[in-house]
């Protein structure tokens, strides 16, 4: 856009995107923003899901390098981001702490599924724009999907070069900071054939002070390649092929808050010093950015074992992950066939530390994952038609996880020695979708559509403990387990839709969501139950999205009412220090309101916000593994029953303001934003204690950015949690303590831009 173009533009906001109006639009109109929620190019106000939308240009202004940031802008939208096992959470539903338990809201890159929640753990790169899809989304995009799908969309190759390259340095208020550079070079390569190359190398130092010998927080690289071609097969057809591999290598812990110690913090100071920390008396509980993790010498606890030397241990994390994707699409007569075939695999290592994160080295773990998949999905979209269209199709994908847990246990008493948990589970799943949207008259429409899949689970566990820190072999545990399972469901979907006016549209739909069953990753003894069943929901939701004041004004509101049938979660078997098991919770009902409007105020001035209301409990459940003794009943057994979900705060919004000006310093444009975001208490972890508990809080953020009179160079300053806010991302008991994850405190940011 040239500088001329500049002049009467604004920056829009339609639910949670930020586009670039040009002059040639009315000063007050808001941009239509295009959404892929239906498997087609459609406007977001035009398609009856509840959906939010966040463009490339709004996570650049912001400073949206990853998912965790997402949460900031989209309501009903958590994300754990703990490195233990990250999560999505949509009104209230999530994946859990097991990494046997399927994801509740699905990841979608370029049209593949994301089949392990671990691959959530790479930043963004080159990300055209992402769409937050809430509510079940069983029919077009599968299983898993009960509380709703991530969609993100990469840039493709352009056909005229171009080519940018972004320099970002970033400094946290406690500790450490942020340096990362990306780019991207596009164009055409021959006749027929486009190309685009993206490329980032980040370095991080973690923003937790250490209190001993051993990194603040965690030292991080990553570093990401992407290749895409895009070829002109002919005047039909066309065939994309992608080539991505992302790895990162982490030193020091993430996670490392200890936000309880069993019997307070003098007997965890006795202990630290028996271990030979250097600074005992400043191990404290508490979530403050300072961690307490121990990476040199220490000695064994107090018992027959004690004054031994056990060595050094110092968290660790590191993965490399690749994807293969062809995606061949075919135009013919009636609409388009499209092939995509996907590869996906990665290793991940990981290094952690249980019980007292590290302050007295009770409890080490080294965790591998070995995960490969392939998927195939055939799908034929119709053309539009105003009478009638569909989209039929048909998915495939097998995958092998192998995943191998040696536990170091150094427990005061005993006992002392190793414990080998392999495990390897192979899943099969075989789909058919499809669905039909009848126009019935102008003004009336409705879309039905169902999916039948078909899945099979094969599970083998074992388990041994050896001498402490060794492979010589002390005892076989007699567990030896394997298992399979199948399954098939059948999940509709109905939508009506009534389009009152050129602006203004009502919907109403019915859908079922499905979570497939599966094995629980720890296992008690060869006698234990290990398999869970599947995980369902029923919804109903009524929405409403319209434009106002002559296009200046967008409001869109849903109200959903969710029963969920089979919740599976996750807890810690209470007087254990890292066992947990998968259970299926009785039923659970999520009800609630999720409201957006965006409002071209003047040429100059954008106003507008998003509020969610969240009524999300157990209907009744007995039996879980650990609880707060207030909920325990008179036979001691805890008594979920009313409890609220995890990560579903009653209420969460934010309210932002924008303002944008021509020629305000020789020549360079300014952009301005500033964004208040608040949240409701809510738990992060169903044993309901008073330190997994996070408190209601509100953080600031805030941005500028100059643009050049050419549109070549950006300058941006960006500003997150300015109000320092001490918010919890993640909290689980393990053994007598409850550990913990911060999110991030105050970092400044400074972006430098060149595109071409």
């Amino acid at each position: 856009m040239s500088t001329t173009m500049m002049k009467g533009a604004l920056l829009a906001f339609t639910g949670a995107s930020t586009v670039l109006l040009p002059a040639a639009l009315s000063a007050f109109e808001l941009e239509e923003v295009v959404v892929t929620a239906t498997k087609r190019a459609e406007s977001i106000q035009d398609v009856p899901v509840s959906v939010a939308a966040v463009s490339a240009d709004t996570m650049y202004r912001l400073g949206i390098s990853d998912m965790e940031d997402l949460s900031i802008v989209v309501p009903n939208f958590e994300i754990n981001s703990a490195a233990i096992l990250p999560n999505l959470y949509v009104r209230g539903l999530g994946g859990g702490t097991s990494h046997s338990t399927e994801q509740s809201v699905g990841r979608f890159i370029d049209d593949v599924y994301i089949s392990r929640a671990v691959i959530n753990l790479h930043p963004f790169m080159d990300v055209a724009g992402v769409e937050v899809l809430r509510g079940p989304q069983g029919t077009l995009f599968g299983k898993n999907t009960l509380a709703g799908a991530l969609i993100i969309r990469n840039a493709k190759p352009s056909d005229e070069f171009e080519a940018g390259f972004d320099l970002s340095l970033g400094d946290f208020s406690t500790t450490g900071g942020n340096r990362e550079v990306s780019g991207f070079v596009s164009g055409a390569l021959s006749e027929t054939v486009n190309g685009r190359l993206a490329f980032m190398v980040g370095d991080k130092d973690g923003f937790y002070v250490n209190t001993m010998e051993g990194p603040d927080g965690a030292d991080r690289d990553d570093q990401g390649l992407r290749a895409t071609f895009e070829w002109a097969a002919s005047e039909m057809t066309t065939v994309s092929l992608k080539l991505e591999h992302m790895e990162y290598d982490e030193r020091g812990s993430d996670t490392a808050e200890v936000n309880a110690f069993a019997g307070g913090n003098s007997g965890w100071q006795g202990l630290a010093a028996n271990a030979g920390a250097a600074n005992p008396e400043l191990v404290a509980a508490g979530l403050d950015w300072v961690i307490h993790v121990d990476c040199s010498d220490a000695n064994s606890a107090p018992g027959p074992q004690a004054g031994q030397n056990i060595g050094s241990f110092c968290p660790s994390r590191d993965q490399e992950s690749d994807n293969i994707t062809l995606d061949v699409e075919h135009d013919m007569a009636g609409g388009t066939l499209k092939f995509i075939s996907a590869y996906q695999g990665y290793e991940y290592r990981h290094l952690f530390h249980g019980a007292d994160m590290g302050a007295v080295n009770l409890f080490r773990a080294v965790r591998q994952e070995e995960y490969t998949g392939f998927s195939q999905e055939i799908r034929f979209t119709s053309e539009p038609n105003d009478a009638l269209d569909y989209i039929v199709g048909v998915f495939y994908e097998d995958s092998t996880l192998e995943r191998d847990q040696t536990s170091h246990l150094n427990l005061p008493g005993g006992p002392f020695m190793t414990e080998e948990e392999p495990w390897v589970q192979d899943t099969q799943t075989l789909a058919m979708f499809g669905q039909l949207r009848w126009s019935i008259s102008d003004d009336w429409s409705a879309i039905a559509g169902g999916r039948w899949g078909s899945e099979e689970k094969d599970f083998t566990f074992n388990r041994w403990f050896n001498a402490y820190q060794t492979n010589d072999l002390l005892f076989n545990d007699i567990v030896n387990k394997r298992a399979d399972r199948s399954e098939s469901k059948f999940t509709p979907s109905f939508t009506l839709q009534w389009d009152a006016n050129d602006d203004v549209n009502v919907f109403a739909t019915l859908a079922r969501g499905h979570k497939t069953g599966g094995f629980s990753d720890r296992v008690d003894t060869q006698d234990t139950d290990i398999e869970f069943d599947a995980e369902e929901v029923d919804s109903f939701e009524l929405g409403a999205k319209g434009l106002w004041l002559d296009g200046s004004l967008s409001v869109n509101l849903t109200y959903y009412y969710m029963e969920i049938e089979g919740l599976q979660l996750s807890t810690q078997i209470a007087g254990t220090v890292a066992d947990f098991r998968v259970d299926n919770a009785a039923d659970s009902t999520s009800t609630g309101l999720e409201f957006e409007a965006s409002w071209a105020i003047s040429e100059r001035w954008l106003a507008g916000g998003n509020y969610s209301y969240t009524d999300a409990s157990y209907d009744e459940f007995l039996g879980a593994g650990d609880c707060s003794p207030e909920l325990r009943n008179v036979e001691g057994i805890c008594d979920l029953s009313g409890q609220p979900l995890q990560f579903a705060p009653e209420n969460k919004g934010s309210l932002y303001l924008e303002y944008s000006a021509d020629s305000v310093f020789n020549g360079w444009d300014l952009s301005a934003r500033a964004d208040v975001s608040f949240s409701d208490e809510h738990y992060t972890d169903i044993s309901y204690f008073d330190s997994v508990k996070q408190e209601a809080y509100e953080t600031v953020n805030a941005s500028v950015q100059f643009i050049s009179p050419d549109e070549k160079y950006t300058v941006s300053l960006i500003g997150k949690n300015l109000t320092e806010e001490e918010v919890m991302a993640w909290g689980i008991p393990s053994g007598p303590n409850v550990l913990a994850a911060m999110n991030p405190p105050r970092e400044l940011i400074v972006k430098l831009g060149m595109h071409f």
